[in-house]
């Protein structure tokens, strides 16, 4: 053998160790890639758990609020004693409203308020589908998180009332409203988890019948394009919730560092590999040829 045969092994060696390495560094990248995704998804659904337990809490308070409304003479008693009570007992719904023909008329606290008063929800088009969907399907419906006329983001539930029509049939009284704080709602449920492993999380609103998902921060690109996402729902209310690694998923240093392994070893065991057989098995060339002169 020809110390020119040694080089050419060491460098087949050399690839095959550099294809070895890939392979390796893509597992061993893949396994954190999925180790650092089921971290974020359990910290996803534990999320999505205390944001539906909190938020099912809040709507204690819109169907109380239905009991002001005297279902035999159409009056609302006591409004304002019960919305006080309620807004004390349920911490994270920032107002209450009650809306006879869908008229916003009663509204607790009216401070900071005033501007909804009067205003017709069965006409707004911008905010009157999921109303007409509440009182089409008799129940509850959930509009949200979006921005409130009277600013700030929040999430609004609205539920249908009724009372008996001189027939006996049941007819369309107005709305119990609860305005859930959208905010507070996320810090009760834990977002600061997101933060505390370097994720950035996004929730949006899939109105009912529509496909289209709407967020008032905006559709943010980096986490909508390579993103863990989860569904929260129940038959009032369509979230998706999108989580995703600020850092990426693997950062770029992580992958520059196992390229720069797999062509280190690469280059370091083709090299042992041609000198291991340069100095067991090959001659010189000009030995081997002396050798050879002399038979």
């Amino acid at each position: 053998m020809t110390l020119s045969f040694a080089r050419y092994a060491g460098l087949v060696c050399g690839l095959f160790l550099a294809v070895l390495f890939a392979a390796l560094s893509w597992f061993l990248l893949d396994g954190l890639e999925q180790q650092r995704r089921s971290e974020a998804r359990n910290i996803a659904q534990g999320f999505a758990l205390r944001m539906m337990e909190r938020f099912g809490e809040s709507l204690g308070a819109v169907y109380l609020l239905g009991g002001t409304l005297d279902r035999k003479s159409g009056t609302v008693r006591q409004f304002d004693e019960t919305a006080i009570e309620l807004l004390r007992d349920f911490p994270l719904v920032r107002a209450l409203q009650l809306a006879p023909g869908g008229v916003i008329t009663y509204v607790s606290p009216l401070s900071g308020n005033e501007v909804i008063v009067g205003h017709d929800l069965l006409v707004d088009k911008t905010r009157n589908r999921e109303v007409h969907l509440a009182i089409s399907r008799r129940q509850m419906a959930v509009a949200g998180p979006f921005e409130l006329r009277q600013g700030g983001l929040a999430i609004i539930a609205r539920y249908p009332l009724f009372i008996p029509a001189a027939d006996g049939r049941p007819q369309f009284w107005g709305l119990a409203i609860g305005v859930v704080d959208y905010p507070a709602l996320l810090r009760a449920a834990g977002d600061s988890d997101f933060e505390r492993i370097g994720l950035a999380y996004q929730l949006c609103w899939v109105s009912l019948g529509e496909q289209a998902c709407k967020t008032p921060e905006g559709v943010d690109e980096n986490v909508a394009a390579n993103a863990e996402r989860l569904r929260i729902g129940s038959s009032y209310a369509d979230w998706r919730l999108a989580v995703h690694r600020e850092a990426g998923w693997l950062t770029a240093w992580e992958v520059a560092l196992a390229m720069f392994l797999v062509v280190l070893g690469a280059l370091l065991g083709g090299w042992l590999a041609g000198r291991l057989i340069a100095e067991r098995w090959c001659l010189p060339e000009e030995d081997e040829g002396l050798a050879t002169t002399v038979n």
